[in-house]
């Protein structure tokens, strides 16, 4: 026969200690809570958000600005910076000499002719035939005399001349280079010009149409430009100086 046992006594519960369903439901309930955000969280991290996306979208647009401005800048520059390599050499070389010898003990040399026509642009004649018509004016002519080794006795004349020709609201400004009565070359050094060229002349006396002693040693030009596609309402203006190096 067997023998009847009884389970051992389970031990006396303490009325403070939770039950294992409390601490199962304790546990679940915290977890649930840390598994999403509180409205509080999520407006603050919206908030946060809103204010990066501000900046950032404040410094794309700044960027893409300076960056239309500079591209229109360097397109309104091109065309001066094109005319001033011209200029200065042209302004450099001027000087037309007489073909008569001065023996005076002051001078000693073939004295200088007019050598810059501007304002009006009479007194230097151009021996070649030059662009013409309503729209062409004549800015400045620039001359002077150049000598071949092996020709000493006939020097050639060379004249630069600059002209404006317009176009609606906007010039081009043309250089024509002539030796004697030869065109050797004719060349648009810009386009997008917003004013008429305008020159100025200084030396010993005022004016650009002097001779001898007071032949202009500065003579500047000045061009206003503008961006063809309008990126940039404002204009450029330059001042382009060129020295005479002869004496």
């Amino acid at each position: 026969m067997h023998e009847l046992t009884s389970a051992p006594a389970a031990p006396p519960r303490d009325d403070h200690e939770p039950s294992d369903d409390r601490e199962h439901v304790d546990v679940r309930e915290h977890t649930d809570a840390d598994a999403g955000f509180t409205l509080i969280e999520l407006v603050v991290t919206v908030a946060i958000v809103g204010f990066v996306v501000v900046a950032l979208t404040g410094v794309v647009l700044g960027y893409l600005k300076t960056t239309v401005s500079t591209q229109a800048r360097m397109t309104e520059s091109h065309d001066i910076q094109f005319a001033s390599a011209y200029w200065q050499r042209d302004v450099g070389s001027i000087g037309v000499r007489s073909t008569t010898y001065d023996s005076d003990p002051a001078v000693h040399s073939f004295p200088l002719l007019q050598s810059v026509a501007a304002n009006p642009a009479t007194g230097v004649p151009v021996g070649c035939a030059l662009p013409s018509g309503p729209d062409v004016a004549t800015v400045v002519t620039l001359g002077w005399t150049e000598y071949d080794v092996a020709h000493p006795d006939t020097p050639s004349k060379v004249t630069v001349t600059y002209l404006a020709k317009g176009s609606g609201t906007h010039y081009a400004l043309l250089r024509v280079r002539c030796t004697g009565s030869t065109k050797n070359s004719t060349a648009t050094l810009a386009d997008n010009l917003v004013a008429m060229p305008s020159v100025t002349c200084s030396g010993k006396v005022t004016g650009c149409n002097q001779a001898g002693a007071n032949v202009p040693m500065v003579v500047t030009l000045t061009l206003t430009a503008d961006d063809p596609d309008n990126k940039d309402a404002a204009t450029y203006t330059a001042t382009l100086t060129g020295q005479r190096r002869q004496t």
